[in-house]
């Protein structure tokens, strides 16, 4: 399936790369919700968030099948994970929400997939391509025009003797897919960051998308227990 967000701007026939950011924060209280859920439910915090995001996707297209990439470290043998190179694979992540389903039987269907997914996170995503059966476009990416990341990295400041060291902000004019969301968990708070492509979104759509993603965790939190019919991505 190809996924069909509502666009500013006309595709361009050759894939553009421009691009850009907006940053966005979940606070204390959902994200401690989305916490609670999650150890209810026996499942890690990137499939919560992965399923909220399908359903967010879900919401703004129309469409029921969907497909996000993701990235994987690709060390899954321990003699890898000193070793200094670049193993990172894409997995493909391809699930189904059904609007009569509850959100709950939607996360446990995002864990087994997921699961079996990283089972098969060694198969090389260039190979995939080449394999499946799918009209390629020039103007897309193969599989998926989607990411999303679940940072887990250590990022605190090392220290030097002698030197101060501070993060240093800069400015990505950049997007390798239509839309890529990236999180990462700090100080009790989730952490997103949504890269863009310029020529197929408007800032301001983006902040409007950003709303409607908010309002959506807001509505798993307050009842994981409903229908996705009746998950919001509009404000009252």
């Amino acid at each position: 399936p190809v996924l069909n967000l509502p666009l500013d701007y006309p595709r361009p026939p050759v894939q553009s790369f421009a691009g850009n950011r907006l940053a966005f924060v979940i606070g204390e209280k959902e994200t401690a919700a989305l916490k609670s859920l999650l150890l209810d439910e026996e499942i890690t915090l990137f499939m919560l968030l992965l399923a909220i995001f399908n359903v967010f996707l879900s919401k703004l297209s129309g469409q029921e099948d969907i497909i996000v990439g993701t990235p994987t470290a690709g060390r899954r043998h321990a003699d890898l994970q000193h070793n200094i190179g670049m193993f990172v694979n894409t997995l493909s992540l391809r699930n189904f929400i059904h609007p009569g389903q509850t959100f709950k039987g939607f996360l446990q269907e995002i864990k087994d997939r997921t699961l079996t997914a990283y089972e098969n996170q060694a198969y090389s995503f260039e190979d995939l391509v080449n394999r499946v059966e799918v009209e390629r476009d020039a103007g897309r990416n193969p599989l998926f025009d989607v990411m999303f990341t679940l940072q887990n990295m250590d990022l605190d400041v090392k220290e030097i003797p002698g030197l101060k060291l501070k993060p240093y902000k800069y400015e990505s004019h950049m997007s390798k897919f239509d839309l890529s969301l990236t999180g990462v968990e700090s100080g009790g708070k989730l952490s997103f960051v949504v890269e863009y492509c310029s020529k197929l979104f408007k800032e301001e759509t983006i902040a409007g998308f950003i709303a409607f993603f908010k309002n959506l965790v807001a509505s798993v939190t307050a009842a994981p227990g409903q229908k996705i019919a009746g998950l919001s991505i509009l404000p009252e």
